[in-house]
């Protein structure tokens, strides 16, 4: 009888479950070996050792390590894959020659239903392991011989990969051998889990290399002391830093200001700073990120750097800079229309300065989006600004940006300005008109040189831009009255483009009511309609003097009062001008009132409707309050 060992199952009921299958297959317990059957050619077991070849070399290594401990001891052991074919043999000379009689040699297969109970067919066919003496076997051939047999599990537990078999005369095996053969196939277990999470851990590197190597971003990690542990090709490309820069300080290669290991000592990070490198070339931005483990503790941290063109066009996204509409999105036949898109077509096609004139309201941003998207720098950022919108003392810093510490309040780490990120693309100057004297000299220079100066700056940095401006004002009067620089005027003018009012293209304002008519529809999921002929003639009569922007605005503070689908004059406010009941000639309803007369009734009734207002009137006129202003001064109108 085997004794119980602590943990073990009871061997002793395995072994007669065994040896009653093993009847049951009709199998000659006199038999002198494996079934020839059963052989695998040559080629077989080459080909059956290759697709399992990293268990095959990690259990024969082992099987070689406990032989010699056991060498001359009277021992032989063996290795079965999964299926129970032997695929290895090592041991003492008389116990091989035992072996090769009873053919347990590579090639041949031993399992329950091959040769009865024996150690590799029984651990196989009870994944545990097994102490089978002499006389439990099967075979009466091999009732001298006492196993130890164990399996080798998958590194995730969940499959036999084989079994590892020591072999004895009787007399010199104990059921402690079991704890030889259990401990080695342990082993191997544990080196092929370990190679399977090494091999994870490679793929994972791998698959981390490629994400950072395939990013148009300079990646840098860094230790806790700002010594450079990985750089991706960008990196050492765009910082001039060579693969050999491992374990140096960062600072060597982008100078001392940048203070890396300060940050990480306080475990705080920063985003888009300037980063001067040692070396003449592109600038870039650099942004750090503290890396921590799981308990928190800082062990590095991770710099990005980007190339300032794609900062830029990264911030123009992010903050809408960019053009949305095209020459189709312009609404209108008119022929004065026409001529406007005519030239506007022409310089689409240059990279030379445009300046659109044109009442508040007449589209003129719409004009400049439209030139941008039609010419090369469609993919580049188009960035806005109105110069009549931004006080005195910030327009210099908004147009030119700043260094750190230029004034009080100042981004740490400075902050471009429009021309910087409008590079490559165009400025849009609505209102340049308004533009202060002295910021006129600036610009000027920038558009001599092709180079700026940041607030607070010394060093000169080169812009390649696009300047689109815009005006409602007669330019040469602010010439005459030295409020506009004539030669900066010159300079912003090759091209001229004079957008009409809405006044002078009467036939685009019913298509163009109609358009804004048409979006409310789908918004609202409604029919809506111009009354006939009342509201459409009163919309052609009336003179916009806010043009299109107040249409559009007029147009959906009528779809709004409108408690059916029929849109009347009142809705738009401009009941005093819907059709008469008695018609009047155009040329008398010409010389009873002029165009003057007609700006300043509505400027009245729109006042007096909103109380005064000036927020409300110029929002529901379509113009801005500095032009709101500028008539109420005109007509010597007072609010109350």
């Amino acid at each position: 009888m085997i004794p119980l060992l602590q943990g073990m199952p009871n061997l002793n009921r395995i072994i007669e479950r065994s040896l009653e299958r093993s009847a049951g297959y009709g199998i000659d317990p006199n038999q002198l070996g494996a079934p020839e059957s059963s052989r695998l050619t040559p080629e077989q077991l080459k080909h059956r050792i290759a697709d399992q070849n990293e268990f095959f070399t990690i259990a024969r290594e082992q099987l070689d390590n406990l032989y010699r401990l056991l060498q001359d001891t009277g021992f032989c052991m063996a290795l079965a894959d999964k299926d129970g074919y032997v695929i290895y043999v090592v041991g003492d000379a008389d116990l091989v020659e035992h072996f090769k009689r009873r053919r347990c040699i590579p090639g041949y297969r031993w399992t329950e239903k091959d040769m009865g109970t024996c150690a590799i067919g029984l651990v196989l066919e009870e994944k545990i392991p097994i102490f089978l003496p002499g006389d439990r076997m099967f075979a009466a051939l091999a009732q001298k011989i006492s196993n130890a047999g164990a399996p080798v599990f998958s590194p995730d537990g969940k499959e036999v990969l084989g079994v590892i078999s020591l072999s004895g005369y009787s007399e010199k095996m104990h059921v402690h051998t079991l704890g030889l053969v259990r401990q080695s196939a342990e082993t191997v277990t544990a080196h092929l889990r370990e190679n399977a999470n090494t091999r994870e851990l490679d793929i994972q590197n791998q698959y981390m290399t490629a994400l950072i190597e395939s990013t148009s971003r300079g990646m840098v990690t860094v230790d806790q002391t700002g010594r450079i542990v990985q750089t991706n090709h960008r990196a050492r490309s765009f910082l001039n830093i060579p693969q050999s820069a491992v374990g140096k300080p960062f600072t060597e290669f982008v100078g001392e200001n940048f203070r890396i290991s300060d940050h990480l000592k306080n475990g705080k990070g920063f985003r888009a700073r300037e980063l001067l490198t040692k070396h003449s070339g592109p600038a870039h931005y650099a942004s750090l990120d503290p890396i921590r483990l799981e308990t928190g503790e800082l062990v590095g941290g991770l710099i990005t750097v980007i190339e300032k063109k794609e900062l830029i066009l990264v911030a123009a996204e992010m903050t809408g800079s960019h053009a949305h509409f095209t020459f189709d999105s312009i609404i209108g036949t008119s022929e004065s229309l026409k001529k406007a898109l005519h030239m506007a077509r022409i310089s689409a096609g240059s990279s030379t300065t445009v300046l659109l004139s044109g009442e508040t309201g007449t589209g003129k941003e719409l004009f400049a989006q439209a030139i941008h998207n039609e010419s090369d720098r469609r993919t580049h950022p188009f960035v806005a600004i109105n110069c009549g919108a931004i006080p005195k003392e910030l327009l210099e810093s908004e147009l030119f940006g700043y260094e750190e510490g230029s004034f009080t309040g100042a981004q740490k780490g400075g902050r471009p300005g429009k021309l910087e990120l409008a590079d490559n693309g165009t400025l849009f100057l609505d209102e340049i008109g308004d533009m202060p004297f002295d910021m006129q000299v600036k610009l000027l220079r920038v558009l001599q040189s092709g180079e700026i100066q940041r607030v607070g700056g010394l060093r000169s940095i080169p812009v390649n831009l696009r300047i689109i401006s815009a005006t409602h004002t007669d330019l040469k009067h602010a010439i005459n009255e030295r409020k506009f620089r004539e030669d900066l005027y010159y300079r912003i003018c090759t091209l001229k483009i004079k957008i009409p009012p809405l006044r002078e293209r009467c036939e685009d304002i019913l298509q163009l009511a109609k358009y804004f008519i048409g979006r409310h529809e789908v918004q609202q999921n409604r029919t809506i309609a111009l009354k006939k002929p009342h509201t459409e003639d009163a919309i052609r009569q009336y003179p916009w003097p806010g043009n299109i922007r107040q249409l559009e605005n007029a147009v959906e503070r009528a779809v709004h009062l409108s408690e059916g689908n029929l849109l009347q004059p009142e809705h738009f406010g401009i009941s005093d001008f819907a059709a008469p009941a008695s018609p009047i000639s155009l040329s008398e309803r010409t010389t009873s009132r002029t165009l003057e007369d007609i700006e300043k009734h509505a400027l009245l009734n729109a006042l007096e409707e909103f109380g005064g207002n000036i927020c409300k009137t110029a929002q529901i006129l379509g113009i801005s309050r500095p032009t709101i202003y500028r008539k109420l001064k005109k007509y010597g109108i007072q609010p109350e």
